[in-house]
Parts: C-alpha cells; structure tokens; sequence
C-alpha cells in the first residue's frame, strides 16, 4: 500500500530549483576566493593541518544548506521511511562532500583532470532517496529529491573552486561547468529513473 501523497503547499518545484541554482552559483563564487589549503597526506583522511577558516567555511556551509533543505523539503510531511531516509542521507552526504571539498582544496592543481568518481556525490543519495519517496508519488518524489539537491549540488560545486589557485573569473566558469556537468547531470539521470508515476485518473498537482 502506498502512502498518501502529501499536498502541495509550500515550496513548489520551481522554487525549489530555483534554490538550488542560487546557492550552487553562491558556492562556486565564495569558494573562487582565496582560501588556505590543507595539507595532503597518503594515509588517514588523506588531508591534515586543515585550516580553520577553510574548516569554519565548510562546515557553515554544510549546516546552511541542510538548514535550508530540511526548511523547504519538510521531510517530516513525507512519511516515516521518506523522511528516515531522506534525514540519513543528508547527513552521509553533507560529511562525504565536506571532506571531498577538504581533499580537493589538499590537491590544488595536482588533482585529476577528470573526476572519475565525482558523479556519485550526488547521483547516489539522489537516487536512494528518490527511490523510497516514489512511493508516496510525484509531489512527495519532486520534494525529497529538489529538497536534497539544495544541500548536495551547492556542497559539490564548492570543491572545484577550492582546488583552483588562480581566483578569478575562470575559476568561476570552470566551477559552474564542473558543478552542472559532474553533479547536476547526474543528479537528473537519478531523479529521472525514480521519478515517481502519475496516479491514473488524478488531477496534476502543482508543484
């Protein structure tokens, strides 16, 4: 038995979106700044004597984005397991990204050319959760999958920047192509195969 798909109200999906867009262009520009870099090691977390206003930096903007996520998602208006595995992966995933932005900011221009493994920070949550959201429907799908982009696609677009050393214009171009390319696209192909069937006969919400 599915669940009951909650109302619309609220934040509906294009802002949401929208969200989504402002803080991740915010991201990229506040981490084409320069911000100290931590040291890179072959062991352990693979970084050390981190600083701490690029730590202070990372963890406000972790808690920000969560803040924001939960305030316009309403994870608690999904569903018991909606809002369980909607909260975990939030959680998992705003750790996971903060220490690839630390490791990113440790390999400076030494790092990859390409970003092998960069599509799962946001192709993984995105696609367990909007796996378990389908079955409250499309309404409760749209918001647990947009409301997770608003922590994961800003915190992914930070790590780009934070490993450039040049601080300029080019910086904030590459950041946003490698935020739309290695984070967004996955994101969509996530919340694609997951996105949750209409239910025949009813009306289309708005969202």
């Amino acid at each position: 038995m599915t669940a009951p798909e909650p109302r619309s109200s609220g934040t509906g999906s294009t802002g949401l979106a929208a969200v989504v867009v402002l803080l991740t262009v915010l991201a990229v520009v506040v981490g084409s700044r320069e911000w100290p870099a931590p040291r890179r090691i072959t062991s352990g977390w693979q970084v050390a004597d981190v600083p701490q206003s690029l730590l202070v930096l990372l963890v406000v903007s972790a808690l920000v984005c969560l803040a924001v996520a939960a305030v316009l998602a309403r994870p608690h208006r999904l569903g018991a397991a909606t809002a369980s595995a909607w909260c975990g992966l939030a959680v998992v995933s705003a750790f996971a990204l903060v220490w690839n932005d630390l490791y990113l900011a440790a390999l400076g221009d030494e790092g990859p050319i390409i970003p092998v493994f960069a599509w799962a920070f946001t192709f993984l949550p995105t696609l367990l959760v909007g796996l378990v959201a389908r079955r409250g429907g499309p309404v409760a799908h749209r918001r647990a999958t947009l409301g997770l982009a608003v922590l994961v696609l800003p915190l992914f677009a930070l790590g780009r920047p934070l490993a450039d050393s040049d601080h300029d214009l080019g910086t904030v171009v590459d950041g946003l192509y490698t935020a739309a390319l290695f984070g967004g696209v996955p994101f969509l192909i996530a919340w694609a195969v997951t996105r949750a069937p209409r239910t025949r006969g009813a009306a289309p919400s708005p969202a």
